[in-house]
């Protein structure tokens, strides 16, 4: 998940997706044919190895159980598993949902990079997991099987030469796991945390992960973000903003950036979701669109827009994003939360989660594509939020994702210190 970026103040390697705390909570495995047998594979992706941990029958057995396939034209099944050990030991229980987030941006990101190169994938969130997590010793090491993707055969190159792979299926001959008690403890806090909410499907189509609408008009056409070919140089170069100017920026350049939320991907959730996009346009060089918009109807709200100091503390005093230009909100009515008494197709944390981190990166690329600077924050004020924004008293915000004119000199304190992240001190 590392790319190299190559903005005007130099070349330099950069992760291709953000992550709260730079922690990157997560880790993947890869299930593919491997010399006619299924095979599966523990995937470190920084040090570019792979672990053989299981082949034949018994990898053959837990597809039939997860209801999953390795596609046959030679592509392979990646799973994405999370740690959220990693990111809860700095940000607390809030560190989980900052997991779940983190994880739908890799996984959004690994569907548009695999697009990009020919191979469209389908993302599976809605599958038994009981079976895959045994195969590929996730609980009993502290993960969690968060999704997997249907990835058919692309393009290669020789990048994948550098990669070394090992045999690891005799648990006999490996070196013992090591696990700090404190992250037992934090496991074991976590059983029961995300039920399945839907029934398992194999069925998948498609479709936007949120509707995106503007002046009561779908964006379609022309929205999206763009021809497929382009998609990994975006990727390349993405960058997450340390702090914004407060200088204003082209009101067109935010929609160009916003359209990117109606990219359709093809997963197995539900067409409907209750995840609702509220835009904040606040210091644009069009002052007459300065306004609060309702991506999902394309309602627009005038009134009084978020001062610089509110936009600070609606931020937990993170004070290098008070310039932000721009705020979209991603947020959910707290009734519509799967729990006792939910309907059969209410989304769990997880699969909302994956919508707001998947239409996180999606904003980046398109903040990329629209030359405008973009961060995401997951720590933030809830009820001033929807105070300055008008959102209903009941509905919950997931996730915050702020848009202006970029200052590369700023620091952004989440990556310093847990009491600053959480505004402690």
């Amino acid at each position: 998940m590392t790319s190299r970026a190559n903005r005007s103040c130099g070349s330099y390697v950069a992760r291709a997706v953000p992550s709260a705390g730079a922690v990157y909570p997560y880790e993947f495995a890869v299930l593919a044919m491997e010399n006619g047998v299924p095979t599966a594979f523990r995937v470190d992706a920084d040090r570019r190895t792979c672990a053989r941990l299981a082949a034949g029958a018994r990898v053959s057995a837990t597809l039939d159980t997860s209801v999953l396939a390795i596609p046959e034209d030679g592509g392979a099944l990646v799973v994405t598993l999370t740690r959220p050990w990693l990111s809860m030991r700095k940000y607390g229980d809030r560190g989980y949902l900052y997991t779940q987030l983190d994880a739908g941006h890799a996984a959004g990101n690994l569907m548009l990079a695999a697009a990009g190169r020919g191979a469209a994938g389908v993302l599976r969130l809605r599958f038994p997991r009981e079976s895959l997590s045994e195969l590929l010793e996730a609980g009993e090491n502290c993960r969690e099987i968060h999704s997997a993707i249907v990835v058919p055969a692309g393009t290669a190159d020789e990048s994948w030469t550098r990669w070394t792979v090992h045999d690891d299926t005799d648990r006999e001959t490996r070196g013992p796991v090591w696990r700090s008690w404190l992250e037992s403890t934090c496991w074991d806090s976590l059983t029961g945390w995300t039920g399945h909410s839907g029934s398992p499907t194999d069925e998948t189509a498609p479709a936007p992960l949120a509707r995106v609408r503007t002046g009561g008009q779908a964006l379609g056409g022309r929205s999206g973000l763009g021809d497929p070919s382009g998609w990994s140089e975006l990727i390349g170069t993405r960058v997450s903003s340390k702090a914004f100017t407060g200088e204003p920026v082209s009101a067109a350049a935010v929609w160009q950036a916003v359209s990117a939320l109606s990219t359709p991907l093809e997963t197995d959730l539900p067409d409907a979701s209750p995840l609702s996009a509220t835009l904040v346009l606040r210091s644009t060089t069009e002052p007459e669109q300065d306004a609060v918009y309702r991506l999902r109807t394309g309602e627009r709200q005038p009134g009084p827009l978020p001062t610089t100091d509110e936009v600070a503390r609606a931020c937990m005093q993170q004070r290098a994003l008070a310039g932000a230009a721009a705020v979209l909100l991603l947020h959910v009515p707290r009734a519509s939360l799967a729990g006792p008494g939910s309907t059969a197709d209410a989304e769990n944390l997880r699969e909302l989660a994956f919508r707001c981190g998947a239409l996180g990166q999606l904003l980046y690329l398109g903040a990329n594509r629209a030359t405008v600077g973009v961060t995401a924050i997951g720590g933030f004020d809830t009820p001033l939020w929807r105070t300055l924004a008008g959102l209903p008293k009941d509905d919950e915000i997931l996730y915050a994702l702020l848009l202006g004119c970029p200052d590369d000199a700023g620091i952004k304190l989440d990556r310093l210190a847990m009491a600053h992240a959480q505004n402690e001190r």
